[in-house]
């Protein structure tokens, strides 16, 4: 795999950036043969006051780079019922054995 070089694509909500910049900067990162992209839930960090990347970022540059998991990722990833054998995401439901542990009546 090599030395792994990630990085947070990001601003502070008074720069001169915008969701157009973050989308361009990810995409050439990725294509220079980024390892790890370092993405927060929502892309919104509020503690502190800066956009970022979400998780949904690092599938749209998979999906357009033709990117696969790091190996053991991928396994865990398979083992934990969260992609198929072609590493695509599965569609989930209250059932899934992930989500077990939630309280009953629990919304997802």
């Amino acid at each position: 795999m090599g030395l792994p070089i990630g990085c947070d694509v990001c601003y502070t909500n008074h720069a001169e950036a915008d969701q157009d910049d973050m989308d361009t900067l990810l995409t050439l990162l990725c294509a220079a043969g980024l390892t790890f992209l370092i993405g927060v839930p929502g892309a919104d960090d509020i503690m502190l006051n800066y956009q970022s990347t979400s998780f949904h970022d690092a599938l749209y540059a998979r999906r357009l780079l033709g990117l696969k998991h790091a190996p053991e990722f991928a396994d865990w990833l398979a083992k934990m019922q969260i992609i198929d054998p072609h590493g695509a995401l599965r569609l989930t439901d209250a059932r899934h054995p992930l989500l077990s542990v939630l309280p009953q009546g629990a919304s997802v």
